[in-house]
């Protein structure tokens, strides 16, 4: 059994493996299509998973068909619709915008938890949450809050619906199987989600074909987002549900704008704001009221 401590820390990882997902987002933006980005992470995190997990998945194939409506339903939250989403939004919006709108997920998660499970919620949770959430609009906006350049466009819509069905993937997980490890689960998921996206890859690929697109830098990237974007830091999000439960996972993932600001500092050369601290402080507030136990 994981203790607590460690699920903190896998959740964290999961989040800081995420954080690059805007950035690689935005650089493929124009070479790729958004099902093209989606088939190869995916592809590639198969190809990662599939020898350690091919003989545990023919082993207990029974009990994988008996829960089979559980793991379309996380393929398609997870797998098809997530990630896609953020690709096409790529296209119409700054990564600023996206984190944003896609930090959302956890307020889905939150409420999702109440309708669904009726799992309660209390008043330091809710004034957690609230903390960091505005500790995340700070940050992205640099603290002007009133700031008139702020527009919803298309691709705030797409990552909404992101922020959506990983709100629904995240809660559907508290119902997994628990006879099917992780590992497992999380390749039967990648497995049947890289087939449902395949028709529209090779469609996008006979329009867009991609020959001409390969270099360094992009096979570098998607090695990436196979890895560590896809397998490990999913592994890592359900091994922390399981652990610390969706709740308190959920106010982790507001660490996520922080580690993109970081990443952009190193990798894109962007300036750090003080209103970028300062919401950092108010992420790690926020998550510490979430998290703390209460003394008897």
């Amino acid at each position: 059994m994981i203790s607590k401590t460690k699920g903190y820390i896998l959740a964290i990882l999961a989040v800081l493996f995420w954080s690059f997902n805007v950035i690689v987002a935005k650089y493929f933006a124009n070479t790729f299509t958004p099902w093209q980005i989606s088939f190869y992470r995916w592809f590639f995190a198969s190809i990662c998973l599939i020898p350690f997990t091919l003989g545990d998945i023919i082993k207990k194939h029974d009990i994988i068909f008996k829960n089979f409506k559980i793991i379309f339903w996380l393929s398609i939250t997870g797998i098809v619709l997530m990630n896609t989403f953020s690709y096409i939004a790529g296209d119409t919006i700054s990564a600023v915008e996206m984190s944003l709108i896609g930090v959302m997920g956890p307020v889905f998660i939150v409420i999702l938890s109440r309708i669904f499970y009726d799992i309660h919620i209390s008043l330091r949770q809710v004034w957690g949450i609230i903390i960091s959430f505005i500790g995340v609009i700070a940050i992205v906006l640099h603290g002007k809050f009133l700031s008139s350049n702020f527009a919803f466009k298309i691709g705030d819509l797409w990552m909404l619906m992101l922020a959506l069905s990983f709100g629904i993937y995240s809660v559907i997980m508290i119902k997994r199987p628990k006879e099917i490890s992780q590992t497992t689960l999380l390749s039967c998921i990648i497995l049947l989600g890289t087939t449902i996206i395949l028709p529209f890859f090779l469609w996008d690929s006979f329009h867009h074909p991609v020959c001409d697109k390969w270099n360094l830098i992009s096979v570098g990237a998607l090695l990436y987002m196979g890895i560590f974007n896809s397998v490990l830091s999913y592994l890592f999000w359900n091994i922390s549900l399981d652990t610390i439960g969706s709740l308190k996972a959920s106010v982790i993932y507001y660490l996520m704008p922080i580690f993109s600001s970081i990443e952009a500092y190193f990798l894109l050369n962007e300036e750090i704001y003080k209103a970028q601290i300062y919401g950092g402080i108010l992420v790690l507030i926020g998550i510490y009221l979430t998290n703390e136990k209460k003394k008897s």
